[in-house]
């Protein structure tokens, strides 16, 4: 059986009649074609290729058990969901289901519980590293995605933009979540995750989709947030 498969039998345990679990499980499957395909451009070996593909498509296995629980993928109100995704995948022993070598547990291991962290462990190998920064630029490509299809509430409430957030974006920081208490500075920190993209498949993927632009068209109050989106094209080059 191949991994899509078993992960789509993980997944029917699930209401798959709830947008919000069909929902992860259809982005699963687009963040595993966009890491195979950073991996494939950055000429990854075939094995490494294959491990990036794997992650790609566990990497929210926690997300499914996360909304079953709590009714919310709000991690900061509910659980961690990269922590609860190596769980289920490694203490519950689901990954001995996708035929994978024992001696790739510990990079997918890394690669999943980090995914959704503000910053990478310094104690990763240079592997680990790699496939950790190839699956959080897919996962951040498909929820920009996401975003531009109105899958994902964008607001601007009308807040003031918070001065820790302006000071992290214009140091070229992603935004701790932390700090954001309103949707208007919620903006920035979604449009700072770019900061984290890694990849040139990654950055040309936003530059030939218009994603920045594309996002400021649905901003009501476009002056407000000019000089953000306008810093943000000019570092991604």
């Amino acid at each position: 059986m191949n991994i899509e498969e078993e992960f789509k039998k993980y997944v029917s345990k699930f209401d798959l009649n709830d947008d919000s679990i069909s929902r992860k499980y259809y982005h699963s499957l687009r963040v595993m074609n966009k890491a195979r395909k950073i991996a494939e451009s950055i000429e990854l070996s075939e094995e490494y290729i294959n491990i990036a593909t794997v992650v790609g498509l566990l990497h929210d296995y926690g997300r499914f058990e996360q909304w079953k629980r709590y009714h919310t993928f709000a991690d900061g109100k509910s659980i961690d969901h990269g922590d609860l995704g190596v769980e289920i995948l490694f203490d519950e022993k689901e990954i001995e289901k996708y035929d994978i070598k024992k001696e790739n547990y510990r990079i997918i291991y890394n690669a999943i519980k980090y995914h959704n962290k503000l910053e990478i462990s310094e104690d990763l190998t240079k592997e680990e590293k790699i496939i950790c920064k190839i699956i959080r630029d897919a996962d951040k490509l498909d929820i920009y995605e996401l975003l531009l299809d109105g899958k994902i509430v964008f607001i601007d409430d009308n807040n003031p933009i918070n001065s820790e957030v302006e000071k992290q974006f214009f140091e070229n920081n992603s935004i701790n979540k932390k700090i954001v208490k309103n949707e208007s500075n919620r903006i920035l920190l979604r449009l700072a995750m770019m900061y984290d993209i890694n990849f040139k498949w990654s950055i040309e993927y936003i530059k030939n989709n218009n994603i920045i632009d594309r996002m400021l068209e649905m901003i009501e109050d476009k002056k407000k947030y000019e000089k953000y989106f306008a810093y943000m094209k000019k570092y991604l080059g």
